[in-house]
């Protein structure tokens, strides 16, 4: 099984990255056989072309690469609140969802390309799962835990949300989402794992540069801690990480 970390709107390094790995090829269509590929969510906002990344994932999710999946991250949640709801007012005070959306790192031409396919695609991303022993998240927290008690019933929540839900609802979805740098305390990995199974655990959303205080470009592998049992693929390639292609097996460590 691989893991790609956050793509923030950098398709063609997405692209790249895949390519590099065998997973991919020339034509941008699936090469990797029966390989499993997990995404951990944030493909849009802050780059160039996070509709085009979003496609392009989409398009590797049909049959002809059914090993493909994606998570909603916060930023796909951000994306389709500011769609939705626009100029009404967030909790945060003075911020409406269009602003709030702008603030961390909304792209126009993502909002103006919006189709009710993207909408829809969007708003059935999980926003966890389980695979094999790795429990899959996008956000380093254990608020998830507020949502459901199990992957499914956690997604359909977070799709009716996200399709339906009112403004409170989004707000509140928003908070539970963005949320981060929970996990370096043991009883929330322990939570996190006991409510929805596997023994470790693999986020995205918080760049491994800013943890480490390093220079993004210099971020090549994924950042494990909490006891071997937690591990950061966010490649901060919004920041100029060059990025990376993370494989996990199955009762050992990660092989980027």
């Amino acid at each position: 099984m691989f893991v790609v970390g956050d793509v923030h709107g950098h398709r063609d390094v997405l692209v790249e990255l895949l390519r590099s790995a065998g997973l991919v090829g020339g034509d941008e269509r699936w090469s990797g056989a029966d390989a499993q590929l997990w995404l951990v969510g944030d493909i849009v906002d802050r780059g160039p072309a996070g509709i085009g990344a979003a496609e392009l994932v989409c398009g590797l999710q049909a049959p002809r690469g059914g090993g493909v999946r994606c998570l909603l991250g916060n930023h796909e949640a951000l994306l389709l609140a500011a769609h939705r709801f626009g100029a009404e007012s967030t909790s945060v005070p003075g911020e409406s969802f269009h602003d709030l959306w702008k603030l961390n790192g909304g792209v126009d031409s993502d909002l103006s390309a919006l189709t009710p396919d993207h909408v829809e695609w969007i708003a059935a991303l999980p926003p966890i799962a389980r695979a094999g022993d790795w429990l899959l998240v996008h956000a380093d927290t254990p608020s998830y835990l507020a949502l459901g008690e199990s992957p499914d019933v956690v997604g359909r929540a977070v799709g009716s949300i996200l399709s339906e839900g009112g403004v409170d609802a989004v707000d509140d979805l928003l908070a539970i989402v963005s949320d981060r740098m929970r996990l370096t305390d043991p009883a929330a990995v322990d939570a996190l794992l006991d409510a929805f199974g596997g023994t470790r655990l693999v986020h995205g959303h918080t760049p491994i540069a800013s943890v480490q205080g390093v220079d993004p470009r210099t971020v090549t592998v994924p950042l494990v801690y909490g006891e071997d049992r937690v591990m950061n693929v966010d490649h901060c390639l919004f920041a100029g990480g060059p990025g990376f292609v993370t494989r996990l097996e199955s009762g050992s460590g990660p092989e980027a």
